[in-house]
């Protein structure tokens, strides 16, 4: 404090001129009065600026923490989205799979219904000249592909040239009309 106060005396008369006339008591009473009230002042705005500046370091203490916390945060929250990343790309896969299955399921079974719909249907009118012409399914005769279509069994063979009535899966036969 009388470190303060002497140099506080000292700029005084630094900035006073150095000035060597005599001091009557009361001035000198009012001029330590002065420098003292001057340097309370001065030293209420250190406090002040130290609080401050420990507020601030104490504040970047804490921005400091935050920040971290929330790095934290951020590592955590990509790791939640990678595994997410992962199970929805085998989640995709997994239905891509699944579609192929629907399909060749459905595939299959449409071959089987059109195979079944192609024997129980009447033939398929493929005209060639006066008739149809018809493939020879499974469990076919020769009466029975007459019968379907309206003819004889001797004018489906004298038009297919066939010396007996023994015909083939996949034949294909010319029925007259």
């Amino acid at each position: 404090m009388k470190l303060r106060l002497l140099l506080g005396l000292g700029m005084l008369s630094v900035l006073s001129g150095c000035e060597t006339y005599l001091y009557t008591p009361q001035q000198r009473t009012q001029d330590s009065m002065r420098m003292q009230a001057t340097s309370q002042v001065m030293e209420e705005r250190m406090r002040r600026v130290e609080g401050r500046s420990e507020a601030a370091e104490m504040e970047n203490a804490r921005l400091a923490k935050e920040i971290e916390q929330l790095r934290a945060d951020l590592r955590t929250q990509y790791a939640s989205l990678s595994k997410i990343a992962s199970s929805m790309q085998t989640l995709e896969q997994k239905q891509a799979r699944d579609k192929q299955d629907i399909i060749n399921q459905i595939s299959g079974r449409l071959e089987t219904l059109l195979k079944k719909q192609a024997a129980a249907a009447p033939p398929p009118r493929a005209s060639r000249g006066s008739g149809y012409e018809h493939t020879v399914s499974s469990g076919e005769t020769l009466s029975a592909i007459a019968q379907a279509y309206g003819t004889t069994i001797t004018a489906i063979k004298r038009v297919n040239k066939l010396s007996s009535d023994n015909i083939r899966i996949g034949q294909k036969l010319f029925i007259p009309e």
